[in-house]
């Protein structure tokens, strides 16, 4: 199965688009297709607590002789690796690896840099969920690979749009933008990103933990995402209002 994406990179984000990696960035965000062929396997790196979500990014510092050979093959090909989350009861599969979670998210190596010692630093933006369909035969460089099957369905932004428009409201809101994590979002989302991406990055900026992301990326559909993240707002907005109308805590002495 191919699967044509239309990505943002964003510049705000520190993400450059990939005819530019690892060159300067551009001022403003681009639009660019990228296709993912899921019928070939596709690297995974497994790491415990490490959740990436579609359309947010993540700094990595590889450093295992196994993933500098992922780190090194995905830029000498597609520039794809699976970001997986070890499973937190410390079992192994049957060949002695840690399990892992069934849900994983596939990113692009959008900016990288080799240290001297065959390390490196790189940035992975999140592109598309999947879920591990089969784990195939670690390559020469021991690090697992799978076929994966992507699971987020073609949703039409008109069928989003009276959430939209709900969603900008609640974000605009003057008791919620003053939050760090809403206000990030509003410094540089644009009207033009679509609803599931804007939904995305105020979920990644408002998860708490790893569970709870990995809860968001298990969701496949964009408009249950966005219920989910609509209701929450307006909670979060009631109860910030009934904190100002009670006003600051005084004790008596």
């Amino acid at each position: 199965e191919l699967v044509d994406l239309n990505v943002r990179w964003a510049s705000a984000r520190g993400l450059a688009p990939p005819t530019q990696r690892p060159r300067a960035y551009h001022a403003d965000a681009m639009s660019h297709t990228l296709t993912i062929d899921f019928n070939k396997p596709i690297a995974l790196f497994p790491l415990p607590g490490c959740v990436l979500l579609p359309h947010n990014a993540t700094p990595l510092h590889i450093f295992e002789p196994r993933y500098r050979a992922m780190t090194r093959d995905a830029l000498d090909s597609t520039g794809l690796i699976a970001m997986a989350s070890m499973l937190t009861d410390d079992t192994m599969d049957e060949l002695g690896r840690p399990r892992i979670a069934e849900c994983v998210c596939v990113g692009y190596v959008v900016r990288h840099d080799r240290l001297p010692d065959g390390r490196y630093n790189i940035l992975l933006q999140g592109l598309a969920r999947a879920k591990v369909q089969e784990e195939v035969e670690e390559n020469s460089g021991g690090y697992r690979r799978a076929i994966l099957r992507p699971t987020e369905p073609s949703t039409m932004e008109i069928d989003l749009d009276a959430l939209r428009r709900e969603l900008d409201a609640l974000l605009t809101d003057d008791t919620l933008r003053g939050l760090a994590g809403i206000s990030a979002v509003n410094n540089w989302a644009t009207p033009e990103l679509p609803t599931a991406a804007v939904t995305d990055l105020v979920w990644n900026a408002l998860c708490r933990g790893g569970e709870e992301r990995y809860r968001v990326l298990a969701e496949a559909c964009p408009i249950r995402r966005t219920v989910r993240l609509v209701s929450l707002l307006r909670q979060t907005r009631r109860t910030l209002e009934k904190a100002e109308q009670m006003g600051p805590c005084t004790s008596e002495h």
